[in-house]
């Protein structure tokens, strides 16, 4: 067996050059929008479309084989009949490829003839060291490159580039089925394991602990290949950066559907509870938890401790986000009594925690100004680790005023917060969202998630501590 590195998988995000074997039809052909989906984003490395059928698509000669390629391409994409995929792998080892994305689906995850298919792309694997993501995947992308592997139709063209990576055991977080460009997540890479033949979720662990350009992994797990490799990297990788794990399949209809999903198999749910709390990462249990909470990790710096502020406009929200802050393990801060005594200058109904203001910016001549002279005061508190800030959000009328006042703000504050924006149109507050982003604060339009991002990065600082 020939032996490769199991943390280098850089010929999956990093390719010079990459063959392309599929359908070329013109516009529906997976082939065809693989490498066209590269073209959009900005791909320039060499690619090589392979079809017998074909002799030149999208400008590029077209080639009967694999074999007949002009060079050892870094990778090869491989979507066509499963029956086809083995001999094709075998072949791209021969000619020197160093890894395979296997889009192909009816693999494992249906038993029987797919699964033995799925046995020879390992045997193959293990003969020859090529590696291989999937089969049963949309891929991979990495947005320092514009490289993208997805052979789907894209809405759009371009993301935001950042240092969030997420990793999935499903398409679904990929840009086919999420308005990621929309939501302005600052992303550096992903990648769809499909049904792990070879890469797997401790491949990728230790390819991102080593990744300097990645400061957060989300990953969303159906099954763990081998725990205690997977433990090992997770630690190693924490020890680094934070992780956030989404295990799905936590009941028992979930993991029925997790197996028939990419044959996973999910396993005693307290198990894994236990395995990720030792691994130092931590747990989320939604899409949107998944997707969002690293944005506080990517655009702030972590929290001393977990003492929080709670600056609303609304007592109600206030109640509110104290029941969820110390559920996510969050204290609520109490102020010095000089903030406090500022507070009470500023407005009476102001000397607590949660801070309502919004009594005093319904009668004053000029409410940003005191927003912003009581934001800043708050958090700039000896007793207070991180905040959280209402801003009324709803009205196309209200961005240029509420991102001017945060851009004014964001220089005076050096400890992490993020914003919580309400109001009457989801449009008006998405597009502020993006503002926001744009200048390196985390916003959110769920105020529990919020507050979870917030409860994520005090817990980090509180497992760093530890190591």
């Amino acid at each position: 067996m020939m032996k490769s590195d199991r943390s280098d998988l850089r010929a999956f995000f990093e390719p010079a050059s990459v063959a392309v074997v599929g359908s070329l039809r013109d516009g529906m052909g997976l082939g065809f929008r693989s490498i066209k989906n590269m073209l959009n984003f900005g791909y320039t490395g060499r690619v090589y479309p392979v079809n017998p059928s074909y002799d030149e698509v999208l400008g590029f000669e077209v080639y009967s084989d694999v074999s007949e390629i002009p060079e050892a391409a870094d990778q090869v994409i491989i979507i066509t009949p499963p029956p086809t995929v083995p001999a094709i792998v075998e072949q791209a080892a021969e000619r020197g490829v160093k890894a395979a994305v296997i889009v192909s689906e009816n693999f494992g995850e249906v038993g029987g003839e797919g699964a033995q298919l799925q046995r020879q792309l390992v045997e193959i694997r293990d003969r020859t060291g090529i590696r291989i993501v999937g089969p049963n995947t949309i891929g991979l992308l990495n947005t320092a490159n514009g490289y993208i592997t997805v052979p789907y139709f894209i809405a759009y063209d371009s993301l935001r580039k950042g240092t969030v990576t997420y990793c999935s055991q499903s398409g679904f977080v990929g840009p086919t089925a999420q308005p990621l460009q929309d939501r302005g997540y600052p992303i550096n890479k992903m990648c769809d394991v499909g049904n792990k033949c070879d890469v797997n979720e401790t491949d990728l662990l230790n390819c991102f602990a080593d990744d300097p350009s990645t400061k957060v992994v989300a990953m969303h797990l159906e099954d763990v290949k081998d725990g205690r490799f997977f433990l090992e990297a997770a630690r190693n990788l924490v020890s680094r950066k934070p992780l956030l794990v989404m295990k799905a399949g936590r009941t028992e209809e979930g993991a029925r559907a997790a197996s028939s999903h990419t044959s996973s198999l999910a396993g005693n749910e307290e198990v894994y509870d236990c395995a990720i709390r030792q691994a130092g990462a931590i747990r989320v249990n939604s899409w949107p938890e998944l997707m969002e909470i690293p944005k506080v990790f990517a655009y702030q710096p972590l929290p001393e401790g977990n003492r929080l502020a709670i600056i609303t406009h609304t007592g109600g929200a206030g109640v509110v986000a104290t029941d969820i802050a110390v559920e996510a393990g969050l204290a609520v801060a109490r102020y010095s009594d000089e903030t406090v005594a500022f507070l009470k200058d500023t407005q009476f109904r102001l000397g607590g925690n949660p801070v309502d203001m919004g009594p005093i910016l319904s009668t004053s001549d000029n409410p940003f100004q005191v927003q912003e002279e009581v934001i800043a005061r708050i958090i700039d508190d000896p007793n207070v680790d991180c905040a959280i800030v209402a801003a009324y959000g709803g009205l196309e009328g209200l961005l240029t005023l509420v991102v001017e006042m945060f851009s004014r703000l964001k220089p005076r504050i050096s400890k992490p917060f993020v914003v919580w924006l309400y109001g009457m149109k989801l449009g008006a507050m998405q597009e502020m969202v993006v503002e926001l982003e744009a200048i390196g604060l985390p916003a959110y339009i769920d105020i529990e998630v919020a507050i979870k991002a917030l409860g994520a990065a005090a817990r980090y600082t509180s497992i760093r501590a530890g190591m």
